[in-house]
């Protein structure tokens, strides 16, 4: 049996122009991941990445901890495969005909001020109502993946990494919270709507373990935070 260890990336710059850049927050987010798997001695065998620019910054964190440490990192490798689903997109696209033709989502549209302390709950709840209506497949999109072809995507990903890795292995893997969520939908046979709900729980930097053979891919641990021992470094946005 083999192991993989899924990473959701750090922290992003949540209301700023780029989103895509870890925070400070999130590099020492990432950072301490790095020191709790140095600590625990744990060497990988494979390393694969997303093609984010937050994948690579928190795989970088971890990295540097291990060179510090004198540990072996593999070469990692960038699969796309690991890319974070379109919501935000389907976020941007949709929302000027929703917000003609729904009350409900022009109002939280109306509500939603990047200066308002409640700017990441208010952007929350709002992604959350368009993307369910997405999945469902209430939204004409014919020019972005569709929710279906993401988890597709994800599940090919999987087979890469883990035909590639061999019996008794350790592979770490850096993406985004969709593709953490579609990995244990995959593992436990859940539907689009449960699958899409556990994408808004995982938290920044942390780890899904799963264990995996010929035939075999199960869930050992899901979110996982243990180095994540200050409450100011547990967040989701």
């Amino acid at each position: 049996m083999s192991l993989l260890f899924l990473v959701r990336h750090g922290q992003a710059s949540f209301q700023n122009d780029d989103y895509d850049q870890l925070s400070a927050r999130g590099v020492e987010q990432s950072r301490q991941l790095g020191l709790h798997w140095a600590e625990l001695n744990l060497i990988f065998d494979h390393v694969y990445v997303g093609p984010r620019r937050r994948h690579w910054q928190s795989l970088d964190a971890v990295a540097a901890v291990y060179r510090e440490r004198g540990l072996n990192w593999p070469e990692p490798v960038e699969l796309p495969e690991l890319d974070e689903h379109c919501g935000q997109d389907v976020l941007s696209r949709s929302l000027p005909d929703l917000m003609q033709r729904d009350p409900a989502i022009r109002e939280m549209k109306e509500k939603l001020r990047k200066d308002s302390d409640t700017a990441q709950r208010d952007y929350l709840r709002l992604f959350q109502k368009v993307t369910r209506m997405w999945v469902r497949r209430e939204l004409n999109l014919p020019d972005l993946e569709a929710w279906h072809e993401f988890r597709g995507r994800l599940n090919r990903g999987i087979a890469k990494m883990t035909e590639a890795a061999g019996s008794k292995k350790k592979v770490a893997a850096f993406s985004s919270g969709g593709p953490v969520a579609a990995a244990l939908g995959f593992a436990l046979n859940l539907d689009d709507e449960k699958t899409l709900e556990l994408s808004w729980v995982v938290r920044n930097a942390a780890y899904t373990e799963f264990l995996f053979s010929r035939g075999r891919f199960s869930v050992v641990t899901f979110n996982a935070v243990p180095h994540l021992t200050h409450p100011h470094l547990l967040t989701f946005i």
